[in-house]
């Protein structure tokens, strides 16, 4: 005879039938369900107890209980909580380390005026790609139920203002005192506020100007009353890199403010969003289709990497183009090749490791180390160039490196050791405080 207390992961609700006294038990824990309060706007769906023996509620997608897909367990292991998805995390690392690569061969030919390991890094600001459609399935899964609730607006201001400024501010700060008196007071509040520019004071800064502005797309979504079309505002993602407009030849900051709202790096935003919909909407795919989803996604993630200065028309055909040269690719935002060859895969790879952390089948032997370089991710990006430019800028560690490059990795340690100091120090504490004039946690 089963009891409530045994309706577990090991007795999905879809199964509790065919055990002895289990379609009593599942009645009586339905009737329970139903007379539990739902939050504010909140409806109930029509649909089994989950493995909890609690009611499924429509939650955001990383925040929802494990019974929100009943009976996704695989034996002997939970399937994890979108709360606390590790996947994701890892590739915050992954994509933090893949940029800190890139600058880490850029500066050293500024540097040195040699080539670092014939350019093996070349590849790396994909990481910036791979940031970009993270932060469109993040931002959907916290925020989503945010959308058309004006009286939240406030909350999800508090909540992005302490997660994207007090480190940032903080390395601005340091490169000011490191630049000295010389730096024009103009630089210097520009920086602070983000402002896009061709050559921003802070050299990864410009990524944030395009964060800033999707926070402020979003928050239309929240700001408009009517939650069946809040969400009409992030069309703005798929329409921007469309738009042909360049800005008039005789006005550089002109063109520069289109080269940066006509981009298609928008579209990478859009991708994140798309992911997170087809999550919310048909929950994650089986484990054989997320694996190759995966699979598809690194597989051509890595190609585009691996071709480097030339896209293979096999890549891109899909969308009715032509091979070209990455420079002819650039100069249109529809047609840069970050967007199809590395924002793509990325999504569809990150569509695939949810559903598959999800179904409990994704366990890396190096978790702990990816989830840590996750957690520093942002700190890392945000310092990783100052570490470098500073180690490279001493004459002697200069000419060390230089006779012996190996040792660029005691300069990656000693950015991983700043970002982590960063990251204990200033982020966590921001972050709790956020979570607590916004009225919640992370």
């Amino acid at each position: 005879m089963l009891i409530p207390s045994r309706i577990t992961t090991e007795y999905p609700a879809a199964d509790l039938k065919k055990e002895p006294g289990g379609g009593k038990v599942l009645r009586a824990v339905s009737a329970e369900a139903r007379l539990q309060p739902l939050p504010p706007g909140a409806r109930r769906d029509r649909a089994e107890p989950g493995p909890s023996g609690t009611w499924p509620s429509r939650r955001p997608l990383l925040t929802g209980s494990s019974s929100q897909y009943p009976g996704f367990a695989s034996p002997g292991r939970q399937p994890a909580e979108y709360g606390h998805l590790h996947s994701l995390q890892a590739l915050r690392g992954v994509a933090a380390v893949l940029v800190m690569l890139y600058h880490s061969g850029t500066l050293y030919a500024v540097h040195t005026g040699q080539v670092l390991w014939q350019n093996a890094f070349r590849a790396g600001f994909a990481g910036v790609d791979v940031f970009f459609v993270l932060s469109g399935v993040v931002i959907c899964c916290a925020h989503a139920e945010d959308i058309g609730r004006p009286q939240r607006a406030l909350r999800f201001i508090v909540r992005r203002s302490f997660r994207l400024l007090p480190v940032y501010w903080l390395v601005v700060a340091m490169k000011v005192l490191k630049d000295g008196a010389s730096v024009p007071l103009a630089t210097v509040l520009g920086a602070v506020f983000l402002v896009p520019v061709a050559q921003p004071y802070l050299t990864v800064a410009w990524t944030l100007s395009y964060e800033l502005l999707f926070y402020t797309l979003f928050l239309a979504c929240i700001l408009l009353p009517w939650r069946r079309i809040a969400a009409f505002p992030l069309l703005a993602l798929v329409l921007l890199p469309m738009l042909p407009f360049e800005g008039p030849a005789d006005s550089p900051e002109l063109q520069q403010a289109a080269h940066f709202l006509f981009n298609g790096h928008w579209l990478e935003f859009a991708f994140g969003v798309v992911a997170y919909g087809l999550l919310r909407r048909f929950g994650p795919p089986s484990p054989t289709a997320s694996l190759l989803l995966v699979a598809a996604g690194v597989a051509a993630f890595g190609t585009a990497a691996v071709v480097g200065t030339r896209i293979s028309q096999s890549l891109i055909g899909q969308f009715g183009l032509v091979a070209h040269d990455v420079a002819e690719l650039h100069s249109n935002p529809v047609l840069d090749r970050s967007v199809h060859c590395f924002g793509l895969p990325a999504a569809v790879a990150i569509l695939g490791l949810i559903a598959l952390e999800r179904h409990g089948r994704l366990w890396p032997p190096c978790q702990a180390a990816l989830t840590w370089v996750g957690d520093i991710s942002y700190s890392l990006y945000l310092t990783h160039g100052f570490v470098i430019n500073t180690l490279l800028g001493v004459g002697w560690a200069r000419d060390w490196i230089v006779r012996q490059p190996l040792l660029l990795v005691v300069v990656w340690g000693a950015a991983l050791l700043l970002a982590s100091l960063l990251h204990r120090l200033i982020e966590i504490p921001a972050l709790r405080l956020g979570g607590k004039l916004s009225g919640r946690g992370r």
